[in-house]
């Protein structure tokens, strides 16, 4: 067998077990058991053999993605922003549409002359339920910041180590705390930003069954999925200096009740922007009063 057979009775083995983007994925996993061999350099390799022993690892991994495990997961890792993040079961898996997060952060500190040649002002960042810790480690790589990266869970801060250590991020502190009980005066932070679990209490029963392998605490936003919100806006706010932003992404439909509660809390020049899917997908607003 050689690598364009494998693939192809890859991709119908995932056709066959509900996976959308079967081909895609197939090319995934055959450059994965390859060696890491990046997709777009798999066309080259057509005609490279392929072994039993890869075959029949592919069909244990094929079969793992079909029972609805995320491909990332089953990968150990993903790109977000040019750069690959170690994954694992039991941490927030990067996605696509949090890059405009940091795509708003970034534009803020431009603006405010962070991000520059002509200076070497340093932005202060928190980063909220940091998961993996793509959001804040990408700002302090593409930013120059000093990140402080704050979640829940343990396996979580965990591995938000391990990927600072792998991208060489030496400007990060990392806490374990809870966001929505753990209110502490961390001092003054010219950004910050969250990307929360924002999904409904009784919508978690429906999820995705791929969603539903991440960790119930990375989802699960309470009764109405603004639990989060309101600890920002109510709590951490005191640790935004005058002048810095407070920028998160939340789900669709939130667009809205995520800006009264950046009003109600007195943040100025309150912005949503829209995904590539046309969702209502980040939220920015601005200390102007103590």
């Amino acid at each position: 067998m050689v690598v364009a057979q494998a693939k192809k009775r890859l991709t119908e083995q995932l056709a066959q077990g509900g996976v959308e983007a079967a081909s895609f994925e197939a090319w995934e996993l055959v450059g994965a058991v390859l060696g890491k061999v990046r997709p777009s350099a798999l066309a080259a390799l057509h005609a490279h053999p392929v072994s039993q022993t890869q075959w029949s690892h592919l069909k244990l991994l094929a079969s793992r993605r079909t029972a609805g495990e995320p491909l990332q997961y089953i990968l150990g890792e993903w790109d977000f922003y040019g750069r690959t993040f170690q994954c694992r079961p039991g941490t927030f898996i990067p996605r696509p549409e949090t890059e405009l997060l940091v795509d708003t952060a970034l534009e803020f500190l431009r603006k405010n002359g962070y991000v520059s040649t002509e200076n070497n002002r340093a932005a202060r960042v928190l980063d909220l339920c940091c998961g993996s810790g793509c959001v804040g480690l990408t700002l302090a790589l593409e930013g120059g910041c000093l990140a402080t990266l704050i979640d829940i869970s343990p396996d979580a801060i965990a591995l938000t180590q391990e990927n600072a250590k792998r991208l060489g991020v030496h400007t990060a502190d990392f806490l374990l705390a809870d966001v929505l009980t753990s209110y502490e005066r961390l001092g003054s932070y010219d950004l910050i930003v969250c990307n929360p679990p924002y999904v409904r209490s009784d919508e978690m029963q429906d999820l995705p069954k791929e969603v539903a392998f991440e960790p119930c605490q990375a989802l699960d936003g309470g009764e109405d999925g603004l639990v989060y919100y309101r600890a920002l806006t109510e709590h951490w706010l005191p640790n935004l200096a005058i002048g810095g932003a407070l920028v998160v992404e939340h789900g669709a439909g939130q667009g809205s009740a995520v800006t009264d509660l950046f009003l109600k809390a007195k943040l100025s020049m309150v912005s949503t922007k829209e995904d590539l899917s046309g969702i209502d997908r980040v939220t920015r607003g601005l200390r102007v009063e103590t």
